[in-house]
């Protein structure tokens, strides 16, 4: 069973939060004019941070909520695979996601929605890879038996569709990347940040490091251990 919390979780605790501040903190207008990735305003005038910020905050009080949910679920692939590598994950699928986003901008003038969608939606390839349903009859609908891992896909589906274009297009280009590294045909599984950048990034690690989780009381728990030396007595 995974732990509770953000314990050994520091890259996915920082994007939770960093998400739920600026979602919360930044006005709706502010982050559809200055924050959106607009291409014209990055080639024009040289306003590159959009390629950073259109990562950040919701739209909507709705798409953040289910955002949020989904991020701290799975932050587990954070613990399978480690900080540094899933950090590195977290730069590649958005970076490759924002590339193909921009690509398909340019051409369509479909403008994504803010959000970290190409994330959310290259997880959820790896959700689909690498995690194997733990109950197939985890509850049923209209008759019909669904897995557990069925409930991240009834909340995935409605925030693919929330804004139409704009959000499936982030999304999908997140899943492709997704793929691509799951699939791992271009060695994309070794890619790994600069020693610099790895380094900078640690020094501010302890601010976010989860609390460990406290020990079940019982047998294998800090009360089953004070009986066993009680009955030892």
């Amino acid at each position: 069973m995974s732990a509770p919390g953000f314990y050994k979780t520091p890259v996915t605790k920082a994007l939770f939060y960093a998400t739920l501040g600026s979602s919360v903190l930044i006005p709706l207008e502010t982050r559809t004019k200055l924050l959106s990735l607009d291409l014209s305003a990055v080639l024009s005038k040289g306003e590159f941070y959009r390629l950073v910020t259109n990562h950040g905050p919701f739209s909507t009080t709705s798409e953040l909520v289910v955002g949020l949910f989904l991020l701290y679920k799975f932050r587990l692939f954070e613990r399978m695979l480690g900080s540094e590598k899933f950090g590195a994950f977290v730069v590649y699928a958005t970076s490759l996601a924002t590339s193909l986003s921009a690509g398909v901008d340019l051409t369509t003038s479909i403008r994504p929605t803010p959000g970290p969608y190409p994330l959310l939606y290259a997880m959820f390839v790896l959700h689909h890879v690498l995690v194997p349903p733990g109950n197939p009859k985890s509850f049923g609908l209209f008759g019909v038996d669904f897995s557990n891992k069925s409930l991240y896909y009834f909340a995935g589906v409605p925030l693919l569709l929330s804004q139409g274009t704009s959000s499936v297009l982030p999304g999908a280009c997140g899943a492709l990347a997704g793929w691509l590294y799951a699939n791992d045909s271009m060695s994309l599984q070794s890619f790994r940040l600069p020693k610099p950048v790895e380094r900078f990034c640690q020094a501010f690690a302890p601010i976010f490091r989860g609390t460990p989780p406290r020990p079940l009381a019982g047998p294998g728990g800090q009360q089953g251990q004070a009986g066993r030396r009680g009955g030892a007595q």
